[in-house]
């Protein structure tokens, strides 16, 4: 075995100490690269402002975005969950207005509960939606920590032009970190259609 001397003392360096030392810096570079500080963009004015489900504000972001004025329509992730009588998002959708913070708006708001419910369903509906109504382009709303993700699942199932919008991450990093390279390991290997 091969050893280098540092500081006086002798320490042994095996291919694979080595080889897990540079996975390690890999893994690092790459898991700040996408679930940290992902590629972001700028809201465009765009078909539709689409909300995935999630931790995080992204409602707020999307309703504040509709707000502005970059898109007539908030297409939001809804699903419905069995042990509930109502879903989370029902009453925005509903546009009661009954809510602090939340007027009755100008704007049409779908939710919808995708048929899996999971990020690849999200994107499923989306894009059999904007195919229905003719959408060339939409601000995606998701967290940090699966922006990526979400716009290659996107992406996989529709062609138009789609603006990467985050807020940020709740709940574990590390957790969700870990999370994310799971789900981006399972849709590049296992599921590479949409």
């Amino acid at each position: 075995m091969r050893a280098g001397r540092v500081g006086g003392v002798r320490l042994p360096w095996h291919p694979l100490a080595l080889l897990l030392v540079v996975v390690l810096a890999v893994g690092a570079v790459l898991s700040w690269r996408w679930f940290v500080r992902p590629p972001v963009d700028q809201p465009i004015a765009a078909d539709a402002i689409v909300v995935f489900g999630g931790l995080g504000p992204r409602l707020e972001r999307g309703a504040d975005l509709a707000d502005q004025g970059y898109a007539d329509v908030v297409v939001i992730s809804d699903p419905a969950d069995p042990d509930q009588r109502y879903t989370a998002n029902g009453w925005f959708c509903g546009n009661r207005g009954d809510r602090p913070g939340y007027p009755v708006h100008d704007y049409e708001a779908v939710c919808f509960d995708p048929e899996t419910h999971t990020t690849r369903g999200e994107a499923r509906y989306v894009a059999r939606l904007a195919e229905e109504r003719g959408w060339e382009r939409i601000n995606l709303v998701t967290s940090t920590d699966q922006a990526m993700r979400a716009r290659l699942l996107l992406e996989r199932c529709w062609d138009g032009e789609i603006a990467s919008i985050t807020v940020p991450t709740s709940g574990s990093r590390p957790a969700r970190i870990a999370y994310e390279w799971g789900a981006i390991a399972r849709a590049t290997v296992l599921r590479r259609d949409c």
